[in-house]
């Protein structure tokens, strides 16, 4: 081995003489100008579920939401004070996301690892708290150039004028309610679910770009109420943009943190929306 300036006996990697590497190239006759490295190791692929798992949670949510809807329909007839429907309607919220969260849970230890990190990419980075504003801003700017061709058709704005109506003039009960579930609750649920569950168990069947957009529009069909009538038009339309932007972000940051930190900012606009006009 040679020292700076000195000849080294053959060419090869020797300890760096500057010390500003480990290591450092000697050709036989002068030493390399940049530093050695190693190599970058390949980005790991990302993490899939078998398409098993994509019916079994399609099965459990189509059953859940219309299991939970059945309930509160049949027991508001039978509930009549204000703090009967009040806990009916907790009870609604508890049966929809707690039956979700286990539907998660169970996709993910029968098809899976059973760790909703490694199987899900359930967790936040601190790139989230950036990256979540930027994505909620964008994806309420997709739901607004989407709907608002629809709205130029009258039966529809005429709908959307009487959700709106019905969203003012709800209890106090409700609106919290509405306010804790949305915020707190539903992002989370819901993202492990769709952008989780559903879309990594649909990648290896039709990839990852189609996989992204089936999801969304199946969040969109989640939205759906069949007493909001026209209403669903808008609903199915602005959530199946929501769910396609969040599917494709997911994809590409391999995180569900961005899309939940995003997806609580969208339900908090929409809460504060209702408040303002209460």
């Amino acid at each position: 081995m040679a020292q700076q300036g000195e000849q080294a006996a053959g060419s090869g990697w020797y300890p760096d003489p500057w010390q500003m590497a480990d290591l450092r190239w000697w050709d036989g006759a002068a030493w390399s100008p940049a530093l050695a490295t190693l190599p970058p190791l390949p980005e790991p692929p990302e993490r899939t579920l078998p398409i098993g798992a994509f019916w079994f949670a399609l099965a459990g949510t189509v059953a859940l939401v219309a299991g939970s809807r059945i309930l509160i329909q049949n027991a508001a007839t039978v509930f009549a004070t204000h703090v009967e429907r009040a806990i009916l309607e907790w009870a609604f919220y508890v049966v929809l996301y707690g039956g979700l969260f286990l539907l998660v849970r169970s996709a993910c230890r029968r098809f899976g690892s059973g760790s909703l990190r490694e199987d899900l990419g359930a967790r936040f980075r601190w790139s989230d708290v950036g990256f979540g504003p930027v994505l909620f801003i964008g994806a309420r700017i997709a739901q607004v150039l989407v709907t608002l061709p629809l709205l130029a058709v009258p039966a529809i704005r005429g709908s959307s004028q009487r959700y709106a109506h019905l969203q003012r003039t709800q209890s106090t009960s409700s609106f919290l309610t509405l306010a804790v579930v949305g915020i707190l609750v539903a992002p989370v649920v819901e993202e492990l679910l769709f952008r989780g569950v559903i879309q990594r168990s649909l990648i290896t069947t039709v990839g990852s770009a189609r996989a992204a957009v089936i999801q969304g529009v199946l969040f969109g069909l989640y939205h759906f109420a069949p007493f909001l009538g026209l209403y669903n038009v808008l609903l199915l339309t602005a959530n199946s943009a929501f769910g396609i932007i969040f599917g494709f972000v997911a994809r590409r940051r391999r995180t569900l943190g961005t899309g939940m930190i995003a997806h609580a900012l969208t339900n908090a606009s929409v809460v504060l929306i209702i408040l303002a006009q209460r």
